[in-house]
């Protein structure tokens, strides 16, 4: 065998342990942060919470002990909450257009009354076939904005219930 390749060999070789003993030198250094992390979640109160922790803590690298346990469930506790920080401006925004789509409605309502008053079917009724679109509007915007979520779902669907049983009914004195 010449030198180049038994030098070529030994590298092989080592190349071989090295592979073979890294999955084991990680695997002690996963399974201690394991442990360190199973502890401190295991000591917190209350005790309900420990899995909750453990399976929000697992998978951070830097929680190789206490002090970065705390800094990963803080860094992990910052994300989220800039995540909710970001939800709530989208909801923001969205309910700004919806509060103002309900002026317009309250407005027209007035108005439709008026129209009763006064005797104004066809007034009424035409005004009220547009104020039927708003809760549709102002639920479809929440939903399907960048938000994806309607805190007021229950009272544009009741809204929305009302706003067309009222349009029904000016129907039939229009007629």
């Amino acid at each position: 065998m010449s030198s180049s390749s038994s030098m070529v060999q030994s590298i092989a070789i080592l190349l071989l342990h090295t592979i073979a003993l890294a999955p084991a030198a990680g695997l002690t250094t996963a399974a201690a942060a394991s442990s360190l992390i199973n502890t401190t979640c295991a000591a917190l109160e209350p005790v309900d919470s420990s899995d909750y922790c453990v399976s929000v803590l697992s998978g951070d690298p830097a929680a190789a002990d206490v002090r970065g346990v705390a800094a990963a469930a803080a860094n992990l506790t910052a994300a989220k909450a800039a995540r909710t920080l970001r939800v709530i401006s989208y909801l923001v925004d969205d309910l700004v257009i919806c509060r103002a789509k309900y002026s317009k409605m309250v407005h027209m309502l007035a108005n439709v009354t008026a129209d009763l008053g006064a005797g104004r079917f066809s007034d009424a009724s035409e005004i009220m076939s547009f104020a039927t679109e708003y809760p549709e509007m102002c639920d479809m915007l929440l939903m399907e904005g960048k938000a994806e979520k309607d805190p007021i779902s229950q009272e544009t669907g009741e809204d929305d219930v009302l706003v067309h049983l009222t349009d029904h009914i000016i129907n039939l004195l229009h007629k």
